[in-house]
């Protein structure tokens, strides 16, 4: 596989999904939207993003460890 395949933000510890192909980036806080609806209770939305799409903060997701009393860490 390529790197920005393997980093793309369906991998991402910050990927929130939506659906099979879209979700939302939630490595910073919501950025409003504006007032394009007013059927909208808020304005605040995280990026859309692509399953397939990726960027310079990718992080993979945490992955729990066990220490060797059992305790994870």
């Amino acid at each position: 596989m390529s790197e920005a395949f393997e980093a793309s933000c369906s991998q991402c510890r910050y990927f929130k999904a939506a659906d099979a192909l879209n979700g939302a980036c939630h490595r910073f806080p919501p950025v409003f939207a504006g007032e394009s609806s007013p059927r909208e209770t808020h304005h605040w939305r995280f990026p859309a993003v692509s399953v397939h799409a990726w960027c310079g903060e990718f992080l993979p997701p945490h992955v729990d460890q066990m220490s060797s009393t059992g305790v994870t860490i």
